[in-house]
């Protein structure tokens, strides 16, 4: 009897001598500074990753943020300065405009790079002169730390040094921003006046977008800021200073972006864009400005077309305060287009979409403030039909759309007219209520066609 007890008492002090002193398992050994060992058993899982996705991690984090995770435990402390630096100054890092500055420099300081983004939103600096000369220099060494070297994006936007002069002054943007331009894949500033000269040898190589909104620069120099740029798809410039016309000329631009290109009256021509699919013509302005599109093979995406423009030209096809000059010319390329009206004209509609036979998506947009002559009635005969509307249309979006009885108009000639139209939008930017979406079912008359609200 005792040798049974005995035997089933052994494994219970097996166990008890295995897990150490009163029976408590050993603590398993934690991972060392290269992420390997054994998981830990108090659910930290992210710490049972490699050094290498941490620090992925950690870049992919808000500036603030990432360097506070140095006080999560040891092994953290020096991930966040081996980590590529995403530095983005805004109101997160420090709500203080002025002591985001100081805040910059200490951390390209501290941290040894490599940086992949630079982003400052309203770079703001003292009036007092002694003051603002420190800034300006402290801002002039940030491009030239090594923390910087090989940068891909830069994103920086500077406030307007003085509100009360008729014209606007801008802080000048630093030489030094340009030593990262062999390495830029992103390039954007705002209120800032661009170097008036650039060295022959500056180029850059890699850039892919690049956006300039509100920036002073000379006509030649913006051609020269394009012709250093051997890889830019996308284009997007806003109400550019010191110029009256621009010229364009690329062989890999993709997409060109244009919102109240001129402060004052101007002229934009896109001379030779090979591979440009997409003309954004985003707020047209206040009227005057002309666009001349000389040679661009693959047009697909085009619009605003507007009565706030006063001429377009897009190959041979003329367009005067949104109205063709001739109806014998057409763009194949185009598939989707945008016009903006002030009260909805079929007869400009219909003649418009004439000369783009191979349209299959269209964006109108309805302004009450836009001005432009209306004709009575609509002309649209049956019998010579608009070719897209025959067999390529197949999405219309209204926006702005109040379903009044000429926005109602609007929509059931398409409705009725475009043959393959397979989906309806009406962006309505007030709120409504069922009976009346309810109504514009029925006032449309759609049954098989989608019918879709969308609030702002």
């Amino acid at each position: 009897m005792k040798e049974k007890a005995a035997a089933a008492a052994a494994p219970a002090v097996k166990r008890r001598e295995s897990g150490g002193a009163g029976g408590r398992r050993p603590r398993k050994r934690a991972r060392d500074g290269n992420g390997e060992g054994d998981p830990p058993s108090h659910g930290d899982l992210i710490s049972s990753l490699n050094n290498d996705i941490l620090r992925t991690i950690i870049s992919l984090l808000p500036t603030k943020d990432g360097a506070r995770t140095q006080i999560l435990a040891r092994r953290w402390r020096p991930l966040w300065r081996s980590s590529p630096l995403n530095l983005e100054a805004d109101y997160g890092l420090c709500s203080n405009e002025f002591k985001r500055l100081p805040l910059v420099s200490r951390i390209l300081s501290d941290h040894p790079g490599p940086a992949r983004r630079f982003v400052f939103y309203s770079i703001r600096l003292h009036e007092a002169q002694k003051r603002f000369a420190e800034e300006a220099a402290q801002i002039e060494s940030w491009f030239r730390s090594p923390a910087l070297t090989n940068l891909q994006e830069i994103d920086i936007h500077f406030r307007l040094l003085d509100y009360t002069n008729e014209r606007e002054k801008r802080y000048p943007l630093p030489a030094s921003v340009l030593l990262c331009a062999s390495s830029l894949i992103v390039f954007r500033i705002s209120f800032c006046e661009f170097p008036k000269e650039i060295a022959p040898s500056v180029s850059f190589p890699l850039l892919k977008q690049l956006n300039l909104w509100r920036v002073s620069i000379a006509e030649d120099v913006f051609h020269g800021l394009l012709s250093g740029c051997h890889v830019l798809e996308s284009l997007y410039i806003e109400r550019l200073e010191d110029v009256g016309c621009f010229r364009i000329s690329s062989p890999t631009l993709r997409s060109v972006g244009v919102c109240n290109c001129f402060s004052i009256r101007g002229e934009l021509i896109i001379e030779d864009a090979p591979c440009l699919e997409r003309l954004l013509l985003l707020c047209p302005g206040r009227g005057g400005d002309t666009i001349r599109v000389i040679k661009a093979p693959k047009l697909q995406v085009l619009g605003l077309l507007s009565p706030c423009i006063s001429e377009i030209t897009i190959e041979n096809l003329l367009f005067k305060s949104l109205t063709p000059a001739s109806l014998k010319n057409s763009i194949i390329t185009v598939k989707s287009l945008a016009l903006e009206f002030s009260v909805p004209d079929l007869n400009v509609v219909i003649d418009v979409l004439r000369c783009f036979p191979c349209l299959e998506t269209l964006y109108v947009t309805l302004r009450e403030y836009l001005k432009m002559p209306l004709k009575d009635g609509c002309d649209y005969d049956p019998l010579n039909p608009v070719k897209c509307l025959e067999t390529h249309l197949k999405k219309l979006v209204l926006e702005y759309y109040k379903g009044d009885d000429q926005d109602i108009g609007l929509a059931r000639f398409f409705v009725l007219n475009a043959k393959v139209l397979k989906e309806i939008k009406l962006r309505v930017h007030n709120k409504v209520s069922k009976e009346w979406v309810s109504d514009q079912y029925r006032l449309l008359e759609v049954g098989t066609i989608e019918l879709l609200k969308m609030h702002n």
